[in-house]
């Protein structure tokens, strides 16, 4: 029977800060107790008593359960009390409703950490959520750790430490150490990763699983991580991050500490997603915003986890790519110019290998064939009387030294030299300071060559597509601008322009207003309420102007005929205001407030730019191409705002459509410099009213030959 709540258990759980020490006695315990110890491996507590036996765990190892005497040869206690040994981790894999009192034991006998590998907490609802709640608090109060639950545990390779229930580590018979940590919110997907990394030559360093993360989450392993010694590269399998700003101090401690930090976060897609109020709302949700803060902080997010396990050991071993140029190797030409065909459909280019380089490929191949990919097929084996053993590592060297090569591919085919080309993969691969990426088309017939590059400890990728992911990813990576420096914030003075609107939706007129206070160019324009006003405006402002409709409910004007442009005369600005009014009123029903009469501007070029309050990230600034196509287009880039300008001009050239910005075919290119520094003053605007300010359109940003300037904006303002 579930033991009653507290009476505080309604109460939330405060967060604690980050404590490096306590997750590494987690992590590298001198003694280890399962509670609900087994001899039956099919049970999560007997295969964890397994694991600490057959992988030589240097500590103590303590099996309790009360109704054997001992487990696996080792005796077991009735209770973690009974036990004369001090604790410092405690696995539990006891039935849900022994969880609470088991950590009641622990904390009284002064155990530093549990790991609780037992589900039916907080993911089946609220009154897991409460169950959850009381563990949590049992630990607060005696400063214990917990790891969990729902989780699988964890694996210190380096320390022989596998406090973990995988299946994942059944097959294994030693765990092989490296330089990769990895944290992975699903147990499942650990031991996927464990198991998968074996084979494919990735050694790991630390494997944790954070399950619900209801005390140790994420972030802390990171931070823990980030200072360790044994670990280069970290991998991030994520579904929902505890605390964002927690996770990005955690995230720029690695990156101070030169350790890259990959990962991939599931959930990408937003089904069922609520109607927005502006473009940048449907440009901008949860996933992109996520993807810009990791660009910002130096996180490298992939779409598969497998693909990221060969990207981090890639980098494990030898950093960063040096250079974009790729060379592929095959004992088939159809091999070959298949994977140029597939690295060019990602905008990666294959190497041009330099003089001295073709001149020492004379000997071994043809003259046609000395220029990438490389077809072993056609190597001249035996005149010099060498074997395919001794030509294919020259070449493979050879051309994996040319300077324009920053990473190679190794394709495997059926053919007679299968083995010669394995050797020659290790050989060479374990030699250089470049990435040599093996995959095996063969299937079974070559068995006997994926096991040489197994024993030989090279990459393998399972199949040439994820090769070519895991080549793209590097280069994306070398490519990849400097990370932005932090921007400080400015204060504005907006009291007296905000006085003027309330929450909810604001109209052009409103936003623009807005935008002018934080130092925004905007189009002159004025509000008419009749036909009379729209053609005495008009002559003030000067001819020709723009009429748009202004009216509840109405953010797309065009969309219910309310736009007029080039109006070139009074009369012609009095017949497009009642034909505007009219268009309105039979199709929406609405009688409009009126109508702005906006100067006419002539674009060399319209970019939208966008705010977005992110309830994980904070404010977010958005550029792109603009106009009425720009959802169509969706050619965007996104920036945890304030921006420098410098960092907006960045976003401006890596747009797709950057060419028609810069100069295209003869037509003159626009002051980016000028679009860049407004980018920057809305991200400004932004960033000072936080959550006040949920969205913000300036479709377009009107940039002419000498002034760029806001010609269409609404926004959305929270209370």
């Amino acid at each position: 029977m579930q033991p009653p709540l507290s009476a505080d258990s309604t109460l939330p759980v405060p967060p604690r800060a980050f404590d490096p020490e306590a997750v590494h006695r987690l992590l590298n315990p001198y003694s280890v107790a399962v509670i609900g110890a087994s001899d039956d491996s099919e049970k999560f507590g007997g295969r964890a008593i397994e694991y600490l036996v057959k992988f030589g765990f240097p500590g103590i190892i303590v099996p309790v359960n009360p109704r054997v005497a001992s487990v696996r040869g080792i005796r077991a206690y009735p209770s973690v009390s009974q036990c004369p040994h001090a604790i410092d981790v405690a696995l539990i894999a006891a039935p849900v409703n022994h969880v609470l009192p088991a950590l009641n034991e622990c904390s009284q006998a002064g155990v530093r950490a549990c790991v609780v590998i037992t589900a039916q907490f907080a993911e089946i609802g609220e009154e897991g959520e409460r169950r959850q709640d009381e563990i949590v608090r049992v630990a607060h109060r005696h400063g214990m750790r917990l790891l969990g639950p729902n989780c699988l545990g964890y694996v210190n390779m380096h320390a022989r430490t596998a406090a973990t229930a995988t299946l994942a580590l059944s097959s294994m018979t030693r765990l092989r150490a490296g330089g990769i940590g990895l944290v992975s919110q699903s147990g499942a997907l650990m031991g996927s990763l464990i198991a998968v990394g074996d084979e494919a030559g990735v050694r790991f360093s630390s494997c944790v699983s954070v399950g619900n993360q209801c005390d140790l989450e994420t972030a802390d392993f990171v931070h823990y991580l980030a200072q360790d010694p044994t670990t280069r590269v970290i991998c991030l399998y994520v579904e929902g991050l505890a605390a964002p700003d927690r996770f990005l101090e955690a995230v720029d401690r690695a990156r101070a500490h030169g350790k890259r930090v990959l990962m991939v976060k599931a959930g990408r897609t937003q089904s069922g997603a609520v109607a927005v109020k502006s473009h940048t709302a449907s440009l901008a949700g949860s996933y992109p915003a996520l993807q810009a803060v990791c660009e910002a902080h130096g996180v490298l997010l992939l779409d598969d986890i497998f693909d990221m396990l060969l990207v981090a050991e890639c980098l494990n071993r030898h950093g960063r790519l040096r250079g974009d140029g790729i060379a592929m190797f095959s004992s088939s030409g159809g091999a070959g110019a298949s994977l140029v065909d597939a690295l060019a459909d990602r905008d990666i280019r294959v190497a041009t290998l330099h003089a001295q380089t073709t001149h020492a490929l004379a000997s071994t191949l043809p003259q046609t064939h000395r220029q990438l990919p490389i077809d072993f097929g056609v190597a001249r084996v035996n005149t010099r009387g060498e074997t395919a053993d001794d030509t294919i590592p020259r070449v493979l060297a050879t051309v994996m030294s040319d300077s324009d090569v920053a990473a190679g591919v190794v394709v495997l085919t059926t053919g007679t030299m299968m083995e010669s080309m394995a050797r020659g993969c290790v050989e060479v691969g374990n030699a250089c300071a470049k990435p040599l990426l093996w995959v095996n088309t063969s299937g079974r017939a070559g068995a006997s060559a994926q096991a040489i590059i197994e024993q030989g400890g090279q990459l393998t990728c399972r199949s040439p597509q994820e090769a070519v992911r895991t080549i793209a990813c590097l280069v994306t990576d070398f490519r990849r601008a400097a990370i932005a420096e932090p921007v400080a914030q400015e204060t504005l003075e907006l009291d007296e322009a905000l006085a003027e609107l309330s929450p909810g939706v604001l109209n052009e007129g409103e936003t623009k207003r807005l935008l002018a206070a934080a130092g925004v160019p905007v189009t002159r324009e004025s509000l008419a309420r009749n036909e009379h006003d729209a053609a005495r405006i008009a002559g003030k402002i000067g001819f020709p102007v723009v009429l748009k409709v202004q009216a509840p409910g109405v953010s797309h004007k065009s969309d219910v005929g309310g736009v007029a442009l080039d109006l070139g005369s009074e009369g012609g600005v009095r017949t497009a205001y009642r034909r505007i009014v009219q268009e309105l009123v039979r199709r929406t029903g609405t009688q409009p407030d009126g109508c702005l009469v906006q100067e006419m501007v002539a674009a060399e070029a319209e970019i939208i730019v966008g705010t977005k309050w992110d309830a994980q990230f904070g404010a977010m600034i958005l550029v792109g191409s603009g106009g009425i196509l720009v959802e169509l287009l969706g050619d965007v880039r996104l920036a945890p705002a304030p921006v420098a300008a410098h960092t907006a001009l960045a976003m401006l050239r890596s747009l797709k459509l950057a060419a028609l910005l810069t100069g295209y075919r003869g037509k003159a290119g626009i002051d980016l410099d000028a679009v860049a520094a407004v980018v920057a003053r809305i991200s400004q605007l932004a960033a000072h009213m936080g959550p006040r300010l949920l969205e913000l359109d300036a479709n377009p940003l009107i940039v002419t030959r000498d002034r760029v300037v806001v010609a269409d904006a609404r926004a959305v303002l929270g209370r």
